[in-house]
């Protein structure tokens, strides 16, 4: 005689013995203790979590002849015995998966009338979801009127597939994935009560491939015991999880090839890695976990703490797009280790998804060693030496002070071209403004007198390395211009300089680069006013150099700034009226200007100047 299985010979014979499911054990003793059966219950669930065990139960306790208070069968008597050995004539069982065609629903109702010897006929449709449409069909009435001495109990794994005709005729009990810690308990019991040798480790496989199901924790403990131990445990896993927090392939194609060798397919190594990270990926969620044990819980904890969300999410894309394609691939194990390769070298892989991770990445850990960070970067020509223990200390700042030196090494490697300005042109402040500390002074080496009454007064110019030493960083002048000091300078600089950039930082001064010489000399007329909003801003004299690059060209700016147009003031002369309407003619003007230039590159702009009493115009020069 074959050897009884493990869920066999322990499967739940009373209401007390189910595991995990205690809403559903509540419902129905309190239903059998108060004679409040309904004709027809439809049990739905993951497999193996106890449903047709449960429709037996209720059952014995329907037809048990000494019923406990509580509404649970005794088990002794002759009824309850019956149906434990699988010979009562008041349990009746039906695959539906098999008997899923109108003439068996048909048969089936045809002895529903009969009588049997309990005090109740208990109908159990396993798999009821596998009926044809006729057959549902038919059984539609007798399931919202039986006899009264029958109860229907339907039961499958896919409820949605049940039409809602048929769930309307039922009560619904759900059942649920078994917790891994109270599937261990019973593993336990069940090796005490069978006098089994298995380890704790053993037992913890066994919940791991049951996942949730007590048929599968308790198949695989069978399995176990024969096999004399683990005999299918994955560390090529192990490996892998390893390789890809290292970011070392090496190791991950050894493991696989090493796996495969010994008879693996590759798809079942996709999976138990697809399980892993998942499971990682919840516990960094902050998902409940309770259906994994103790170890697993940990080793999810772990491998979330070593690889950041973005990285598992795309390792669950990458891997599962990559079980997708085995189904039709030649040979399965070229689509397993191009996957991995794609996730153990994220520096080879341009996906947008790659991207994204490794700068989630740089902004958690920072740069890798082999980064040269912002106090060991190559200081700026004229610059003094950074201290050695100076430096950012965060991963977020190390990331940028990386970026910030890789970006100053490409601008040193393509030095924008530059225009020399004309000197008089330099030093002749705006009649308007009182003098300041301007570019031109600082190229020429020396700075405009402050007038009296200039808020500069009693000041003293800094000296070249003061400047050098003040001047703030590429980045940090690139986010103050965007955020506020643009936005904040009169309509007529503002629209002249929008089509700039800030570049690099030279030795004494910024670096402001504009796409064409005319659009230069039309910042220079205005430069005073970015001065004095650098100054203001950062508190302290900002130098500034503008500079020819043609990559700075840009599509035509937004005419309508986000922020709020200063209004004209009795002042300034020369704001228009309406600042929406200044800002049009001044950006269409300087958008016609760069187009005819750039249709006659030969040709000069000359400027007007404005008409005298006699109404006689003379040309000036460009300025």
């Amino acid at each position: 005689m074959a050897l009884q299985s493990l869920y066999r010979r322990y499967r739940p014979g009373c209401f007390a013995e189910l595991r995990g499911q205690e809403s559903v054990v509540r419902a129905l003793q309190n239903a059998v203790h108060q004679g409040r059966v309904g004709h027809a219950y439809l049990f739905s669930g993951p497999r193996g979590t106890g449903k047709t065990s449960t429709a037996r139960i209720l059952a014995k306790a329907l037809n048990c002849t000494d019923l406990r208070s509580d509404g649970e069968p005794c088990g002794q008597c002759q009824s309850c015995l019956d149906v434990a050995n699988n010979t009562s004539y008041d349990l009746i069982e039906l695959d539906a998966a098999s008997n899923n065609k109108v003439d068996d629903i048909r048969d089936l109702i045809s002895r529903v009338a009969m009588g049997s010897p309990g005090k109740a006929k208990v109908y159990v449709l396993d798999e009821v979801h596998m009926l044809t449409t006729g057959a549902e069909n038919a059984l539609l009435k007798t399931l919202e009127e039986p006899p009264d001495h029958v109860v229907f109990v339907l039961c499958t794994t896919e409820p949605h597939k049940v039409v809602p005709t048929i769930r309307s005729r039922t009560q619904h009990l759900e059942f649920n994935l078994i917790d891994g810690d109270v599937l261990a308990d019973h593993a336990r019991w069940v090796v005490e009560q069978a006098g089994l040798e298995v380890d704790s480790d053993a037992i913890d496989h066994a919940v791991h491939r049951g996942a949730g199901s007590a048929r599968d924790t308790l198949s695989a403990l069978d399995q176990i015991v024969a096999a004399g131990g683990v005999a299918d445990r994955l560390d090529a896993v192990d490996a892998i999880v390893d390789a890809l927090v290292g970011q070392d392939y090496g190791p991950a194609f050894v493991a696989v090839h090493e796996t495969l060798r010994s008879g693996r397919e590759p798809r079942v190594i996709g999976e138990a890695l697809l399980d892993r990270l998942r499971n990682a990926f919840l516990s960094a969620m902050g998902a409940d976990l309770n259906y994994l044990t103790d170890a697993q819980q940990e080793s999810a904890r772990s491998t979330a703490e070593q690889i950041p969300p973005a990285g598992l999410t795309r390792a669950l894309e990458v891997l599962g797009t990559a079980l997708v394609d085995m189904r039709q691939a030649p040979d399965p194990r070229v689509d397993l280790e191009v996957a991995l390769g794609r996730l153990t070298r994220r520096d080879l892989d341009t996906d947008i998804s790659a991207l994204l991770e490794r700068v989630e990445r740089l902004e958690r850990h920072g740069p890798p060693s082999s980064t040269p960070s912002a106090s060991n970067a190559d200081p700026a020509p004229g610059s003094p030496d950074p201290s050695p223990n100076r430096g950012p200390n965060s991963g977020h700042e190390r990331a940028r002070a990386a970026i910030a030196h890789l970006k100053a090494k490409q601008t040193t490697d393509t030095e924008p071209r530059s225009m020399p300005r004309d000197s008089e042109s330099e030093e002749a402040p705006t009649p308007d403004r009182a003098p300041r500390l301007t570019l031109g002074a600082v190229r020429a080496g020396k700075a405009p007198a402050a007038s009296p009454n200039s808020p500069d007064a009693g000041e003293a110019a800094p000296d070249a390395g003061d400047v050098n030493a003040s001047l703030p960083s590429r980045d940090e002048i690139v986010l103050a211009w965007g955020d506020d000091i643009l936005g904040h300078l009169p309509n007529r600089a503002r629209v002249r300089f929008y089509a700039g950039r800030f570049i690099a930082n030279d030795s004494d001064s910024l670096v402001f680069a504009l796409p064409d010489q005319i659009q230069l000399n039309r910042c220079e007329e205005v430069r005073a006013e970015v001065d004095i909003a650098l100054r203001e801003h950062f508190g302290r004299a900002v130098p500034m150099r503008l500079a020819i690059d043609d990559s700075s060209t840009a599509p035509p700016p937004d005419l309508r700034p986000a922020t709020t147009l200063s209004a004209p003031t009795d002042n300034d002369e020369q704001e228009a009226a309406n600042p929406e309407e200044f800002l049009d003619d001044e950006a269409t003007t300087q958008e016609a200007i760069s187009s005819l230039m750039a249709a006659f590159p030969d040709s000069e702009l000359v400027t007007l100047d404005p008409p005298a009493a006699s109404g006689r115009q003379g040309p000036r020069p460009p300025g």
